[in-house]
């Protein structure tokens, strides 16, 4: 789905897990200081660096809510949000999460779901799915298989629609299961990856430092990888791509 390019030297800011609530759920607060009044330093640190013709990249586990109706309430926070567009993707969490047509429906303008699917932005394409547990994994049991297989499919199909798009400068990937291990080991989606012209990597899903220490992060064979757990960033986006 191509966006009609406004001529601006955008960026592309990155965060996921922002595990915001409806009153359904205890405080986050209780995880640690980093989620005391997260949401306000969510909006306070996203204010300050991100740019109205910017892009966000938010990699799921979005908010606590069960029904899409209870989601919206954080959704047109989002959406009032600096930002030309936010792109979302599910997280295991996301349990109001439904089929493109209904989000797409429900969505504000600023906002665009990812399922299988891509988008071209200002000249940036973007793709994506929500990733699971891979088998090489050491946390993963049998019943995760058929999720994984389907993660698997998506995240193909969703790099074939930014092919299609004409990504001359990559493609810019966006996950909330990391393409690696809880121990840091590539997994099938990090193979995957490495097939096509993607220029860099977004996930999340992790809040414990010593599988934020085991992660990799950075540039590896030539695709920049970036850890974007709320929590891990201190509740502020981080910058992923400047044109």
């Amino acid at each position: 789905m191509p966006i009609p390019s406004m001529g601006v030297n955008m960026k592309i800011w990155g965060i996921s897990d922002t595990h915001f609530q409806n009153g359904q759920v205890d405080s986050m607060s209780k995880w640690g200081e980093v989620w005391v009044h997260h949401t306000e330093k969510i909006i306070a640190n996203w204010n300050t660096v991100v740019g109205n013709d910017d892009l966000v990249l938010i990699g799921g586990d979005i908010c606590w809510s069960v029904r899409l109706d209870q989601a919206m309430t954080n959704i047109n926070m989002i959406d009032r949000l600096p930002g030309k567009m936010k792109i979302i993707i599910p997280g295991n969490h996301d349990n109001w999460w439904q089929d493109y047509d209904t989000l797409r429906k429900a969505m504000p303008e600023t906002i665009h779901p990812l399922i299988g699917n891509a988008l071209k932005i200002d000249g940036q394409v973007i793709c994506g799915a929500r990733g699971w547990i891979s088998p090489n994994d050491p946390d993963f049991e049998i019943l995760d298989r058929n999720t994984f297989d389907k993660e698997m499919v998506l995240l193909k199909q969703s790099l074939d629609a930014a092919l299609d798009l004409d990504p001359v400068d990559g493609i810019h990937v966006l996950m909330h299961f990391p393409p690696f291990t809880t121990k840091g080991h590539q997994t099938p989606f990090f193979k995957l990856i490495l097939e096509y012209p993607v220029i860099t990597c977004t996930y999340g899903h992790f809040h414990v430092k010593k599988e934020w220490d085991a992660l990799p992060k950075g540039k590896i064979q030539g695709i920049d990888f970036h850890l974007t757990s709320a929590d891990y960033l201190e509740n502020k986006p981080t910058l992923v791509w400047q044109g």
